[in-house]
């Protein structure tokens, strides 16, 4: 009975295979880490055939890589979607968007995340870090973005060099929330995350501003 349930679930849904084949792949990826996912485990989960996944995807790493992509663009549309709405000054659409991203990076999945790449995807699954690299390539120009619209109203100075105010704020809060998050070097060194997340946002922006 539960096999022909799945059966018609899935005849009357063809659409949502392939969605569902990429949800399914990074739940196992980000439970598992790379070297453990097999297709075979995926489409368990996924609660098809093995077969149906070469319908639509040549190997894994094509599966991983589109799953992958698809999971980056919908967050990042998202947070996209709530700059949009948030209006305001430069800098308060800025600072939602960083504190975001903070908030992002503080998950236990992007700490497991973290490790693969070092141990794992950077070596073993080029396009999957790729895919990857391209992801963290566009927030860099959502904050360039940002900065450059602060920069046209006055708000920001206009001899700041916005591609590396971009690359320079996000490496500084994706390496303490491994540090201090993930890492968990508040042992050693307390220091509560949401007032660090806070202090380097706005430290960041008190630098960008105009000086009166």
């Amino acid at each position: 009975m539960g096999a022909r349930v799945l059966r018609r679930r899935w005849e009357r849904r063809p659409d949502e295979r392939p969605r569902a084949l990429m949800t399914s792949a990074m739940k196992l990826l980000l439970e598992r880490g790379y070297g453990r996912v097999s297709l075979a485990a995926v489409a368990a989960d996924a609660g098809v055939s093995k077969a149906t996944i070469y319908h639509y995807f040549s190997n894994k790493d094509d599966l991983l890589t589109q799953s992958l992509a698809l999971r980056m663009a919908e967050k990042h549309g998202a947070i996209e979607q709530q700059i949009a709405t948030a209006g305001g000054s430069a800098s308060e659409r800025l600072r939602t968007f960083l504190r975001e991203f903070w908030n992002q990076s503080t998950t236990p999945q992007a700490g497991f995340w973290q490790q693969m790449l070092a141990t794992e995807i950077v070596t073993d699954a080029p396009d999957v870090f790729a895919t990857w690299v391209r992801g963290l390539v566009e927030r860099w120009r959502t904050v360039e973005r940002l900065i450059r619209e602060g920069q046209r109203v006055g708000e920001f100075q206009r001899d700041v060099d916005v591609s590396i105010a971009a690359r320079t704020i996000l490496s500084a809060l994706s390496h303490q929330a491994l540090f201090h998050v993930h890492f968990d070097l508040r042992r050693y060194a307390p220091y509560d995350p949401a007032r660090l997340c806070s202090a380097i946002i706005e430290q960041f922006l008190r630098g960008l501003r105009k000086h009166q």
